[in-house]
């Protein structure tokens, strides 16, 4: 498929010579791509929902609400991280303003780890007790899908390959936000061996992470940049 009759804003670079160029940002099938990818986010994080266990309608609410307590924080936990990679895909694609055949298949792989994260946030509410395998098995999941989404990114930014227009810093800025989730998460594998409960815990320096970041690229960036122009900054 031949790309787009006009060029979307910022588009001043054109594609290497050789590149499989499907469509740019515009384009009917452009969009297909972003929508395919927000409705399996909505269907994974609705998956979510039906995971906690409803009780007995006759049953005093209390007591429902504490057997469904891990449930719960499973949800809560699965819908953070959930949000957190949309959030991040919203924005990366912001700059990914052309779309090749390897992008699109790196997409479409991301979106598969998405809609398989239920299952694992299963696991890690009804294996919380039983040890480590289930936090593991779960931080194992998150980081593959940070480490695809991170790919996409490396990518499509490469030498400005589908980000025409960005500085090497603002590329490296974007870089940084995206693979530091699956730093933590791969990180939090060795800590959960020695206890689960710490390697959950250690989840949070996904956000005290995102803090130093922004700090060490806060003078290095133009003042209109990515965290300005798509609210990378504060949204993931």
């Amino acid at each position: 498929m031949q790309p787009g009759p006009e060029d979307s804003p910022g588009q001043s670079a054109h594609p290497r010579p050789g590149m499989s160029l499907l469509v740019r940002s515009g384009d009917l099938e452009y969009d297909r791509v972003l929508f395919f990818s927000d409705a399996i986010f909505a269907i994974a994080i609705t998956l979510l929902v039906l995971e906690i266990p409803r009780g007995d309608v006759n049953q005093d609410i209390m007591k429902q609400l504490a057997a469904a307590h891990d449930h719960i924080i499973g949800f809560a936990i699965s819908f953070v991280v959930i949000g957190m990679f949309w959030m991040a895909h919203h924005s990366t694609f912001r700059y990914i303003t052309m779309l090749d055949r390897r992008v699109v298949a790196l997409n479409l792989l991301f979106c598969g780890l998405i809609a398989f994260l239920p299952y694992p946030t299963a696991l890690l509410t009804e294996g919380s007790r039983s040890g480590p395998g289930a936090t593991i098995f779960y931080a194992a999941c998150m980081t593959a899908v940070g480490l695809v989404e991170t790919a996409v990114w490396l990518y499509a930014s490469q030498a400005n390959r589908l980000t025409p227009g960005l500085t090497s810093t603002e590329r490296q800025y974007v870089a940084a936000r995206v693979v530091r989730v699956p730093v933590v998460f791969g990180l939090s594998i060795p800590v959960a061996l020695v206890s689960a409960a710490a390697g959950q815990y250690f989840w949070l320096m996904i956000g005290v992470s995102s803090v130093f970041i922004d700090r060490f690229f806060r003078t290095r960036l133009p003042s209109s940049g990515p965290e300005e122009a798509a609210g990378v900054g504060p949204v993931n």
